[in-house]
């Protein structure tokens, strides 16, 4: 059952983000991205010339078009009035519908007979379709409802072309369309088609063509004067201030060039300013010249692949720590879009936000889902343990009273014991930050013992101080039934392991005193050397065998050791905060200064020797952070007589 749970939703998280993709919600965002990668201009052709009518034209010549037939004429004449000068070919952005004049028309289709290499532009035009049968409709199609052509003496005299504009769904010019099959016309091919045709001709060349009716158009320039206009005015042509070479065997594009004229797009290109047609026209001539066409690869494939890829993922984010998923995550992403760049240079348009988006929700997906299930684990947890239900909860409680919980678990109030004169203790921790990872404990299972704790977790912050909570509830709770510090730590350390989602560890020096005798049983996991004072000597380290840290691997069991405590004996207890502190200089304050500062103190109270060592230490740290924990334990030992007395 929960095998079948389990790979249901292994199947379905991917199956609803491949959905969600469906919905287009990132689609526009997707587009930007593409426009990123993909569009890295280039350098336009200087075979592809661009004759604009512009704000110069208008100003020049008059308001468009009146009598601008009779100027378009004009230039052409101008082109062709030298044989050997002329240009291999001339593509006219301008949708010559219908009679104005006899006289101007028959003056435009006289001078683009005369050049003989002219392409003029025709427009298919798009609405629904309605088919009648017996005086009602039988189906309903969208396509091609009309199709408008120049008049008819310049269609005798010119190529014609389609010039359709279509745009994305966003208002940017990515695509541009090569043909459109019109009832009654066959095949018509686009201008910029039919003027890489004629230009290629002239030199002798054939034109090969992809079979896609749309391509993706790689933009070679920006608009403006940057790209394939050099500011050429039809007027100037007209009053002959252009030399021939300017349009002598190149491909001329005329058409309008000005913002009243209202001819302009957005490409991506240049998202913050419109190109004008005549130039969109020569970016897609250029990419027909270098064969440097794209095509979109049909979406359905690409939702079949993503899936595929999700599915990968998911299975992936459910076997790694959530770490590890941030690092997938984003190998993933990388890598979709190292394969849309590569994909792209071998001529294949894909969406490359896509994987990564995908990757990014599945990845959410599987971290709520591990996070519901620690959480389930933890419930079932808190069944087995009554005597830890209220701490624990706590403990999940949010990390605002994480600094109060770990405060009522540390003994503040000295002397602990003041009723036992055997001995004196003293306990301090000062946390790197608010909430701290060491951990000390003083308490007495029984009348006769009593257990000595300090120890250091890994990390800082909120789950250092859980993990610290949980460390010395458990030492308690397995004290009560057995005094062996080797036993406990290693039933310890199988606890923190069979629950250690983060693998943290702990560090933690354990000692059980047995107050009548002064026998001291103790052992290391992988925590400081303690230091000891016996009566008439100075501090010196206990360099006893440490064994391995508590949480880092299961089945580790530790070498215990004893110490008998003459009265006046002092052990001195402390993390690897106070070694560890550095100043400025990021220089360490190190044992043999710890030991020295001790030394100085030895013959004070345990409270009056930690205040000595912490501020030796501060005095040597100045004004440098503090990025450990610093905690010291002293207990001088008086003896079973100092009690009797």
């Amino acid at each position: 059952m929960k095998k079948a749970i389990r790979y249901t939703a292994l199947l379905l998280a991917p199956a609803l983000v491949t959905l969600f993709l469906l919905t287009g919600a990132i689609n526009r965002v997707d587009r930007w991205v593409q426009d990123g990668l993909f569009q890295r201009g280039g350098v336009p052709s200087a075979d592809i010339v661009i004759i604009g009518i512009d704000e110069y034209a208008l100003e020049q010549l008059g308001p468009y078009p009146t009598n601008y037939r009779d100027y378009v004429a004009y230039t052409l004449e101008e082109m062709a009035a030298d044989p050997d000068k002329r240009p291999a070919a001339v593509a006219i952005d301008i949708l010559y519908e219908g009679s104005t004049s006899e006289s101007a028309d028959n003056h435009l289709a006289s001078a683009a007979s005369r050049l003989d290499n002219v392409i003029v532009a025709s427009m298919a035009v798009y609405g629904r379709d309605i088919k009648w049968e017996n005086n009602r409709a039988s189906s309903l199609s969208y396509g091609v409802t009309d199709y408008i052509l120049p008049f008819d003496e310049l269609r005798n005299a010119a190529a014609q072309g389609l010039i359709n504009a279509m745009y994305d769904t966003d208002g940017v010019m990515r695509h541009a369309l090569l043909y459109e099959d019109i009832p009654g016309e066959g095949r018509v091919y686009s201008m910029p088609v039919e003027a890489a045709r004629l230009y290629l001709a002239s030199r002798g060349e054939e034109l090969s063509l992809p079979d896609e009716r749309f391509i993706y158009v790689p933009y070679s320039s920006k608009p403006g004067m940057d790209g394939y206009s050099d500011g050429v005015s039809i007027a100037q042509v007209i009053f002959g201030q252009v030399p021939v070479d300017y349009w002598a065997g190149k491909l001329v594009i005329i058409g309008p060039y000005a913002a009243a004229l209202q001819d302009a797009y957005f490409t991506p290109a240049d998202r913050g300013r419109q190109m004008y047609g005549v130039e969109i026209q020569a970016n897609v001539i250029q990419t027909l010249l270098e064969q440097n066409h794209k095509a979109d690869i049909p979406d359905v494939y690409q939702y079949v692949a993503v899936f595929v890829i999700e599915l990968a993922a998911m299975w992936l984010f459910r076997r790694l720590n959530p770490a590890w998923g941030v690092a997938m995550w984003a190998a993933i992403t990388l890598l979709g879009f190292g394969a849309s760049m590569l994909l792209y240079s071998a001529g294949w348009v894909t969406h490359p936000l896509w994987t990564g988006v995908s990757a990014f929700i599945l990845y959410l997906i599987a971290l709520a889902i591990y996070l519901v299930e620690l959480m389930l684990r933890y419930l079932r947890t808190e069944k087995e343990r009554h005597r830890l239900e209220l701490e624990k909860e706590r403990i999940q409680a949010e990390l605002t009273l994480a600094t109060r919980i770990q405060e009522s678990a540390l003994i503040k109030e000295f002397p602990a014991f003041p009723d036992k004169g055997e001995f004196d203790v003293f306990a301090s921790m000062r946390p790197a930050k608010e909430v701290g990872g060491d951990l000390y404990d003083l308490f007495m299972p029984d009348d006769g013992h009593l257990v000595i704790v300090i120890g250091d977790v890994s990390g800082k912050g909120g789950p250092a101080a859980l993990l610290m909570m949980v460390t010395l509830m458990l030492i308690r709770h397995m004290a009560r039934t057995e005094m062996s510090p080797a036993a406990i730590l290693a039933a310890l350390n199988e606890e923190i392991c069979a629950r250690n989602p983060e693998e943290m560890f702990v560090t933690v020096w354990l000692g059980v005193l047995e107050i009548n005798r002064g026998r001291l049983m103790c052992a290391n996991a992988g925590h400081e050397y303690p230091a000891i004072k016996r009566p008439g000597g100075s501090f010196e380290l206990i360099k006893d065998k440490h064994g391995f840290v508590v949480g880092g691997m299961e089945g580790v069991r530790y070498r215990e050791y004893e110490r008998f405590l003459e009265p006046g004996t002092k052990l001195f207890l402390y993390t690897d905060g106070l070694t560890e502190a550095n100043d400025k200089n990021e220089a360490l304050f190190g044992t043999e200064r710890m030991l020295e500062a001790l030394i100085r103190a030895q013959n004070g109270t345990p409270e009056e020797i930690l205040a000595s060592v912490k501020g030796e230490a501060a005095a040597f740290t100045g004004d440098a952070p503090q990025f450990d924990d610093l905690t010291m334990l002293c207990l001088t030992y008086n003896g079973s007589n100092q009690a009797n007395s």
